[in-house]
């Protein structure tokens, strides 16, 4: 738990693990037996009491179909979660689940308010009965615990909230034994397979041997007689309509969309070292992220991508200037990272979900250095025949030949807004590389370095910052895509 600050009226501030339960048809319950109804809501609230109890949690406030809890760490609460959920007496009504780490305030009766708690009551709102929906800040801090087990959700709205929630579901002991019976399962399965084909191979090979030899002047005759009589057709090539997990898959959900490359994740080290020309003091501690698979934008958001948002009555009527240098296929400019979110609502609305966003910084950073350990993609130095900076106007996109991963215009051109809320230093990153997050955000990062930035300014790991709804020539976006 962190320190509380005090206020200017003698309430503190203080971060928080907050859990909200709701009872699943109160009301029906009440209707058809109300003091049976009253029987299991207090059982229920007893059991849920022991539990924070034994768990470093406490009760702070009730009401007739729920309750509000606070813990001293996600991981205390991470484990009462489970607890509550995996064990459920007979006969104790449904319940659903949501959590959250934030800043909350501490009233004279030891109340909670604020912002981390009305997240946690979203959360609770949106989970599934029997199920637990919480914050990527939650998880983050909870992922370390022996039990911790997640899976995505995706990014969600909340009511009464500006932002999109990255959310994830907590695992229930079933999930959890499920889960791990299929890798074991398949582990297993591969394992009889590899088996039999060493131990059939021979046999087979020799069967096949024979069966060509026999085949083959009869298949020669066949394919003669074919070729005078039948004309050659080419065969069509394979669609996929779902995008794959294969890293360098390139895809468009929609005509008009941005094209989209998928990226393998995995292991990199985050930020610059010390001895890096150029280096930012906001660049450090260098640390290791685990990044799941992802997509990302093959280049920056063009003109004509955000005319055609204008054009279907998205992107809040916004028409950013172009300086005179013309729209068509160069980097949109003068955006802002809010006006950045218009696009992406009405991106999702058009593809029917909510799976497009902005890269967090760590995502974006593994995609700029493409497997290098450089300040940049292409070595410890970048020119102008590989990038656009120290220039008086943009590009157009793909202008310069692409990164390792076939992506463009990752240096310089403009700079590309991120989703993260700006820190100072990465004391307190993600292990996972989800964005950084804050109840009151003010500033945002953008990455990768404008057309008339300073060589050191585009280096993978250099960082910008600027107000949500502050529009500059030189900083645009590029979009990513969670994978189903």
């Amino acid at each position: 738990m962190a320190e509380q600050v005090q206020t200017g009226d003698d309430r503190a501030i203080r971060l928080a693990s907050i859990v909200a339960i709701d009872i699943v048809g109160f009301s029906t319950m009440s209707e058809r037996d109300q003091r049976n109804a009253a029987r299991k809501v207090e059982n229920l609230r007893a059991r849920i009491e022991r539990v924070a109890a034994a768990n470093s949690g406490r009760l702070f406030n009730t009401a007739g179909d729920g309750f509000m809890l606070e813990f001293v760490s996600a991981g205390s609460a991470l484990a009462a979660i489970q607890e509550i959920l995996d064990r459920r007496g007979k006969g104790e009504p449904p319940i659903r689940v949501g959590a959250h780490v934030g800043d909350v305030i501490v009233t004279a009766t030891e109340d909670l308010l604020g912002h981390g708690v009305n997240v946690a009551a979203r959360l609770q709102e949106l989970a599934e009965p029997g199920s637990a929906l919480v914050s990527a800040e939650f998880r983050s801090m909870a992922r370390n615990s022996p039990q911790a087990a997640f899976q995505s959700k995706g990014q969600k709205p909340l009511d009464n909230i500006d932002q999109r929630v990255q959310t994830f579901e907590i695992l229930s002991k079933r999930q959890r034994f499920a889960r791990q019976s299929r890798r074991v399962g398949m582990m297993l399965l591969a394992a009889v397979i590899v088996g039999v084909l060493a131990y059939f191979s021979p046999t087979a090979y020799r069967m096949y041997q024979e069966y060509s030899q026999q085949r083959e002047p009869q298949a020669n005759a066949e394919t003669q007689q074919l070729a005078a009589s039948t004309p050659v057709e080419t065969p069509a090539s394979p669609v996929e309509d779902v995008p794959t997990r294969v890293p360098g898959y390139t895809f468009a959900d929609c005509e008009g969309c941005p094209e989209m490359t998928v990226l393998a994740g995995g292991l990199f080290v985050m930020g610059s070292p010390a001895n890096e020309v150029g280096r930012g003091r906001d660049e450090g501690p260098q640390h290791e992220v685990s990044l799941a698979p992802f997509a990302i934008g093959k280049y920056e958001i063009t003109f004509a991508q955000w005319d055609a948002c204008l054009a279907g009555g998205g992107c809040n009527g916004y028409s950013p200037p172009d300086g005179g240098w013309g729209r068509g296929n160069r980097p949109v400019t003068n955006i802002s990272w809010d006006d950045a979110q218009a696009y992406l609502d009405w991106l999702n609305r058009q593809t029917g979900g909510l799976r497009y966003r902005l890269a967090s910084e760590a995502e974006w950073e593994y995609a700029a250095r493409a497997g290098q350990t450089e300040a940049y993609a292409f070595g410890p130095r970048v020119t102008a025949t590989q990038a656009t900076f120290r220039s008086r106007q943009t590009t157009p996109v793909g202008a310069h030949a692409g990164n390792a991963f076939s992506l463009f215009d990752m240096h310089g051109n403009v700079g590309e807004w991120v989703e993260d809320c700006y820190a100072p230093n990465y004391d307190l990153a993600p292990v996972d590389g989800a964005a950084v997050q804050a109840d009151e955000c003010q500033r945002r990062v953008y990455r990768g370095g404008g057309y008339a930035d300073q060589a050191p300014v585009l280096r993978a790991a250099a960082r910008r910052v600027a107000e949500n709804n502050v529009r500059s020539p030189g900083v645009g976006f590029r979009v990513a895509r969670t994978l189903d």
